[in-house]
């Protein structure tokens, strides 16, 4: 039962980092939501999106944030490896 908490827990930290950074990535290439229903228009927010993924800006966060879920991933394996 613990193992399911513990693995739970993890998923839970990288599922809401992922989601956090897609939704910030939106975000900086001015991708609304419901609005890209034509091609063209899915076409020129994807460059955008695709422009920001080479750009350091956007990985210099997402760098920083995997490093302290890495550390809480620890922390929580330690934790339950004590008990």
């Amino acid at each position: 039962m613990n193992a399911l908490l513990i693995q739970t827990a993890i998923a839970a930290i990288w599922g809401f980092l992922f989601a956090q950074h897609s939704r910030r990535l939106l975000r900086l290439a001015h991708v609304k939501a419901g609005s890209a229903t034509v091609d063209s228009y899915l076409r020129q927010y994807m460059h955008r999106v695709w422009w920001w993924l080479g750009r350091e800006e956007f990985w210099h966060k997402v760098q920083a944030d995997t490093c302290r879920c890495l550390e809480i991933m620890v922390m929580i394996l330690l934790l339950a490896w004590r008990l």
